[in-house]
């Protein structure tokens, strides 16, 4: 019983929907997520966050910036830049770029399985099959 009285206080506390803040309400020991656009990682001009929850514990472990228009468009402008080049990029390049990808995923493995358990909640062992499916 008390297990369950615990879960349904955490529970009522978690919003169906995400919670803004806006950027001068932070501490500074909770780690904002970078926008990755034109090949860098870029610090958005958002002035909308949403948290990230730890679904164990219900703390906030980062934050995710909701990116403005202008960051929207600087990333589509970014990528239709790229995909000429891409495009004509012969096969077995792209081959190697994928290869190389998989493979610093099987090297960061247990990194990424640790992340996904600290969001989503899920196992290690859980988390681990996912990364190694994806």
């Amino acid at each position: 019983r008390a297990v369950r009285a615990r879960i349904l206080q955490v529970s009522s506390k978690v919003k169906s929907s995400p919670t803004w803040y806006s950027a001068s309400s932070f501490s500074s020991s909770v780690p904002t997520v970078k926008l990755f656009i034109g090949g860098k990682f870029v610090e958005s001009k958002s002035d909308k966050w949403i948290d990230i929850h730890n679904p164990a514990t219900n703390e906030v472990i980062g934050r995710v910036p909701q990116a403005t228009k202008a960051e929207m468009d600087a990333a589509i402008a970014s990528c239709k830049r790229a995909f000429p080049a891409w495009a004509d990029t012969s096969v077995l390049s792209r081959q190697q770029v994928l290869l190389r990808y998989q493979q610093l995923i099987k090297e960061n493995l247990k990194e990424i399985a640790k992340l996904i358990t600290l969001e989503q909640g899920k196992t290690l062992a859980d988390a681990e099959g996912d990364v190694f499916r994806g």
